[in-house]
């Protein structure tokens, strides 16, 4: 799902960097290598260093962007669950990777539930981005929440086989096969609440 927000919020910037003249470079981070390598495989070479572009988007997992810096950064949290478990995100030493790698603008997708459950630095973001107005719920605008919608049976896949092919558990395992995970992934699912901040 961060997959198509991110290539929505990317046709926002494509715009306003061509209409200004500007170079830019965007950083998308996802923590899982599954995810990045769907990125990666979304964009194509379309946006890479090479293609001679005011406009360059360069995917990587938070370890691999550890000592770069883009524009633009967008981070993408995956988690979606009512524990609050954020996976890799958990982690100090990454969070700090992830949220300092943005010259200019930082974007966070992820869910707010789940974020202000993980009692990380996440919530605390959370928190600041609304106090600040910087906070922004996707489900609320029409063209994203369509995005998220159409991402969960993007090429008539079951949720199940989606989940199997971008295991956010653990990459060298298919997704854990309990009722419980799957059960509570499709509530939180069946009306996205994703957010940008």
């Amino acid at each position: 799902m961060e997959i198509n927000l991110s290539s929505k919020r990317k046709l926002g910037f494509i715009t306003e960097s061509s209409s200004k003249k500007q170079k830019v470079s965007v950083g998308c981070i996802a923590p899982y290598k599954s995810q990045v390598l769907a990125i990666q495989e979304k964009l194509g070479d379309a946006y890479s260093r090479e293609a001679d572009s005011d406009f360059c988007v360069n995917a990587r997992s938070v370890d691999g962007f550890q000592g770069g810096e883009e524009d633009v950064i967008i981070i993408s949290t995956v988690a979606c669950n009512p524990d609050g478990w954020i996976g890799f995100f958990a982690n100090h030493q990454r969070a700090n990777v992830a949220l300092t790698r943005a010259r200019y603008c930082l974007l966070i997708l992820g869910n707010e539930e789940t974020l202000e459950m993980s009692r990380t630095i996440w919530w605390d973001l959370v928190l600041d981005a609304k106090a600040r107005g910087c906070f922004y719920d996707a489900s609320k605008d029409d063209g994203l929440a369509r995005i998220m919608a159409d991402a969960l049976v993007d090429g008539g896949q079951s949720l199940s086989r989606q989940f199997g092919a971008m295991s956010l558990r653990n990459e060298a395992r298919p997704w854990p096969s309990s009722t419980r995970n799957h059960s509570s992934y499709r509530k939180s699912f069946a009306s996205p609440k994703s957010h940008i901040f």
